[in-house]
């Protein structure tokens, strides 16, 4: 398409899409055309692809004349022949009647037609399993581990008090902004949480999530809660501690939970930390225990033994407390390499 012509789309539709919320209250995001998103990305070339999962792929959009950087997400055609409402449909859906916060990855704007595209805030620092699990990354040193887990925690607790369950919580869906701080991310499993009485199974969607994530518990729809989400963060927290993946082969047994389970109730904590950035003198170790006891809690086998995410959030700011961590921890090495990106800023989260 020629540039004068997608120069004429974009200032004819250039404008704020409303949602209407049953309550009244509106919610604003803009509406984005097709060939804004397609002139955005370099017509979704290769250079500008940040990754792809199995709803679609996330490209870097250079919007504003450059002016705004954010992250447009693309559902696949796979996707779209499966469901006719895509991931992505949902995700806007829902990111529209959410407020704003820095705890969230949070839309900045979809488009109007099919195919659905989100577009939502850029995080340059890619994902905390990039940070635990990439090759060619330090790993980050015990402390900023305790504060990714209690911000992780932050922000699906925050999410929890809205009635929202995530379904998908893992490493790769915690996302590091330019702070290199977490944010929730991902948001199309994610559904309003339904009343504990009188919900309605048929109305439900099927259990869902990422293997070795997902609450063994949760079979049936009407099962849904927050404390699905719950046992989701238990293993990001086994996962933090120990520094493997939930399912890895090359363990005996595979399942981080299977593993790391028994060796916190018969008290072996060196075995499970991370040798790479093992807890070091006699204050951090108690605080990698007391961590290790809160993630086991999360993955107990009944969902009602399992904390609320509110206390668990509640228990590792108490852990980094009594650790003594200045109130902005900065770790130098764990920083993403600088990409290109030209002098655009980043579409960040609103301090909200």
């Amino acid at each position: 398409m020629r540039l004068s012509v997608i120069a004429c789309c974009i200032a004819r539709r250039r404008e704020e899409g409303e949602r209407e919320e049953a309550g009244g209250e509106k919610k604003q995001y803009r509406v984005f055309t097709y060939e804004e998103i397609e002139a955005a990305t370099s017509g979704f070339s290769a250079s500008a692809l940040l990754g792809r999962g199995s709803h679609g792929s996330v490209f870097l959009a250079s919007l504003d004349g450059g002016r705004l950087l954010s992250a447009a997400k693309v559902p696949s055609h796979s996707s779209l022949q499966f469901d006719s409402s895509s991931a992505t449909d949902a995700e806007i859906e829902l990111l529209s009647s959410l407020p704003r916060t820095p705890l969230f990855v949070n839309l900045v704007g979809a488009t109007s037609s099919a195919p659905r595209i989100a577009v939502v805030d850029f995080m340059p620092r890619g994902s905390l399993h990039d940070l635990l699990h990439h090759p060619q990354r330090p790993p980050p040193p015990f402390p900023i581990r305790i504060r990714l887990a209690r911000l992780s925690a932050a922000a699906l607790a925050r999410l929890h008090s809205l009635r929202v369950a995530h379904r998908d919580v893992k490493p790769a869906n915690l996302l590091l902004g330019a702070d290199g701080l977490p944010r929730l991310a991902d948001f199309g499993l994610a559904i309003r949480i339904p009343a504990p009485v009188g919900a309605i199974a048929a109305s439900l969607p099927p259990p869902a999530g990422t293997m070795g994530y997902l609450d063994p518990a949760y079979v049936r729809p009407e099962h849904v809660g927050d404390k699905t989400d719950v046992y989701s963060f238990g293993v990001v927290l086994l996962e933090i501690l120990s520094g493997r993946e939930a399912i890895d082969v090359e363990y005996s047994p595979p399942s981080l939970v299977d593993w790391a389970a028994p060796l916190v109730a018969e008290g072996r904590f060196g075995e499970l930390w991370d040798p790479r950035a093992a807890p070091a003198g006699k204050r951090e170790e108690e605080a990698a225990k007391a961590v290790a006891e809160v993630a086991s809690k999360c993955v107990a086998a009944e969902a009602g033994r399992r904390p609320s995410m509110a206390e668990v959030a509640a228990a590792l700011q108490a852990v980094e407390s009594r650790m003594g961590l200045q109130r902005r921890v900065r770790w130098g090495p764990g920083r993403r390499e600088k990409r290109s990106h030209g002098k655009g800023r980043v579409s960040n989260v609103a301090r909200s």
